[in-house]
């Protein structure tokens, strides 16, 4: 076993990072897949998503015993205690069921701290005399290593990265088989599009990440603007000197797609938990990554 390792990332946020994150962990789960969610966002949102009804609970009792993924970098970077992944991994994470059964899922989760952890490690690590490159090399290095032990665990591993570009985020696109880039086809969602499949993938292309990012339109609600917008962004994608692809998938504006977990109650179904036409679209978006993957 070797897993795939899938980030999900933009520099934008509220474009449906997360969901798309969860969503296709528990469809991969429901295969029958065991499947990883590492946690990158300072939000947590992927945390709560996963762990359900009782999101709050689980998360407070993760960060109350410093089981972070905040905690592995102050642990490993700033009191040298060694500490790998796998360590932060609460098992059997989610709540959804599948053809009776409970989701082979697993979770490391963020913490609200963990914007202000990065900054810490930051100012800590440049006291020494490191320079940034010295620390993005440091993280960058570890995580390879710790993720190449976490492969031999699992089928899939899929990363929600925060807005925005950090030494984290760079370090796991890096180590990632495939990247997708949700996006909302409309003109302020699509400013930034070009800066991060253009100059923030350019950057690790010089690291051996040779894939094209692949970008998901979300959130689409079939208005003339993003009609219009769609076409643009596919016709990029299309083009001789394409710096992303797209998905045929389309994520439409639906409540399925935005279910509070707390109002399903325990243990709800995966057909319950994504509702309203939104699996059938999750399983067309899962073959499709099945086949960028293969």
């Amino acid at each position: 076993m070797s897993a795939r390792v899938i980030s999900i990332a933009n520099s934008k946020g509220g474009v449906g990072k997360t969901t798309t994150t969860v969503s296709l962990a528990e469809a991969f789960a429901a295969e029958g897949r065991r499947v990883l969610v590492v946690d990158l966002d300072t939000q947590a949102n992927a945390s709560l998503l996963v762990f359900g009804n009782e999101g709050d609970e689980h998360l407070f009792q993760a960060i109350s015993d410093y089981a972070t993924i905040s905690d592995w970098l102050l642990e490993n970077f700033e009191a040298n205690e060694q500490k790998r992944l796998e360590e932060y991994i609460v098992t059997d994470a989610s709540d959804v069921t599948a053809n009776g059964k409970p989701l082979p899922l697993d979770l490391i989760p963020s913490s609200p701290r963990l914007r202000k952890t990065e900054k810490e490690l930051i100012y800590h690590l440049t006291e020494q005399g490191y320079s940034m490159e010295a620390l993005e090399n440091q993280v960058g290095r570890r995580l390879r290593d710790d993720f190449n032990l976490l492969k031999a665990k699992y089928d899939v591993i899929l990363c929600d990265c925060p807005p925005g570009i950090s030494t984290m985020t760079e370090s796991v696109l890096a180590a990632s088989h495939l990247v997708i880039v949700p996006t909302i086809p409309d003109f302020m969602s699509t400013l930034g599009l070009d800066l991060f499949t253009g100059d923030v993938m350019e950057g690790l292309r010089d690291r051996d990440v040779k894939r094209l990012p692949m970008v998901l339109a979300t959130r689409y609600d079939n208005s003339p603007h993003q009609q219009v917008v769609l076409n643009a962004m596919r016709e990029a994608a299309a083009a001789q000197e394409a710096e992303f692809t797209m998905f045929k998938t389309v994520i439409p504006m639906k409540s399925g797609f935005a279910t509070n977990p707390i109002e399903l109650g325990p243990d709800p179904t995966i057909e319950a938990k994504w509702s309203g036409g939104a699996l059938p679209v999750i399983k067309d978006l899962l073959a499709e990554v099945k086949a960028a993957l293969a």
